[in-house]
């Protein structure tokens, strides 16, 4: 795919999410939805993600939601905001993303800041493998974490990849 018709397709993909989520207003695993979406082949193609939230107050990282591509059966749904209960209790029974939210630890040092060597241990802890991450600033102090493998070797999603992760933060966390 080209790299212009591959950008044109995740920044669709991108602006699409936040009426998606107006559409689920009030639910829980919301950030299930947007994970999904942003980890999707037709957005970042991301193999596996976790998404996790530093809390240095309360002196804790805990992981929120994971999504692993190689995971999800083909042809299981056709639109997860459209089938929202079925996506749902996928996302219960989810080996990864059980894991991913029974995570946690103390806080990461730095004040939120993870240095690589705690990212390649979270990862570790978690399954994913060459991990990769992005961090940044959340409401109320709080630091979102995403710790990721990419399916492709196209580094073009990194110029996107931060303002796309920021959708996690109007997510509520439960």
């Amino acid at each position: 795919m080209e790299r212009s018709e591959r950008k044109s397709r995740i920044l669709q993909n991108l602006s699409s999410i936040p009426k998606r989520m107006l559409s689920l207003h009030g639910r829980e695993n919301v950030t299930e939805f947007v994970l999904h979406d942003l980890s999707h082949e037709s957005c970042f193609n991301l193999g596996k993600s976790a998404f996790l939230v530093n809390n240095p107050d309360f002196n804790c990282l805990k992981g929120v939601a994971g999504i692993s591509l190689p995971e999800i059966p083909q042809g299981l749904w056709t639109n997860i905001w459209e089938q929202s209960e079925m996506f749902s209790t996928y996302m219960r029974n989810s080996p990864f993303n059980r894991k991913v939210r029974n995570f946690g630890q103390c806080s990461l040092e730095g004040a939120g800041r993870p240095n690589p060597e705690t990212i390649e241990n979270v990862a570790h802890n978690l399954g994913i493998e060459r991990p990769s991450y992005h961090s940044f600033d959340m409401r109320h102090g709080n630091h979102g974490l995403l710790i990721f493998e990419k399916n492709t070797q196209h580094d073009d999603i990194q110029e996107h990849l931060l303002e796309g992760v920021s959708l996690l933060g109007f997510c509520p966390i439960f």
